[in-house]
C-alpha cells in the first residue's frame, strides 16, 4: 500500500504531539519523585524566596547552585556532593556549623542518599 505525502505529514506530526507527551527525562523523573518532595517537605518552608536564611533559596537551579556568602563555597557542587555544602548540613557530619532540617527529625539516610544522587547526576 502506498500513502500520500498529506499522509506522513499528518502521522509526523502525530509522532512529534506524541513525543512532547511523553514522560520526561530520567533525571527529570528522578527530581520529580525522589527530591522534590524532600526539599518540599522539608526545606522550602524556609529556604525559599528572597530572605531564605544564609541566602540558600532551594525553590530554584540559580538558588541551588549560589556561592554561600560566609564561606563563598557553592551550596551545591553538580557533580560533587561530596563537597556541596548542602550535603555537609543535611547529613549533620564533617565541619558545616548548622545542621539542617532544623527540626526534631533528621532526614533519613534514604532521603539524604536521594539528594546526593541527584546532586552526583548534575542537580
Amino acid at each position: 500500500m502506498k500513502f500520500t505525502a498529506p499522509f506522513h505529514t499528518a502521522l509526523a506530526l502525530l509522532i512529534a504531539g506524541c513525543a512532547s507527551s511523553q514522560p520526561h527525562s530520567a533525571k527529570e523523573r528522578y527530581f520529580e519523585v525522589h527530591v522534590k518532595p524532600v526539599l518540599e517537605g522539608n526545606c522550602l518552608r524556609c529556604h525559599s524566596g528572597p530572605a531564605a536564611p544564609a541566602g540558600l533559596n532551594l525553590a530554584d537551579r540559580k538558588g541551588v547552585l549560589k556561592r554561600s556568602s560566609r564561606t563563598g563555597r557553592p551550596f551545591v557542587i553538580p557533580g560533587d556532593p561530596d563537597c556541596s555544602l548542602l550535603v555537609a548540613a543535611i547529613s549533620r557530619k564533617g565541619t558545616h556549623p548548622k545542621v539542617m532540617p532544623r527540626l526534631e527529625v533528621s532526614l533519613t539516610e534514604d532521603q539524604i542518599g536521594d539528594l546526593s544522587e541527584w546532586i552526583e547526576d548534575g542537580a
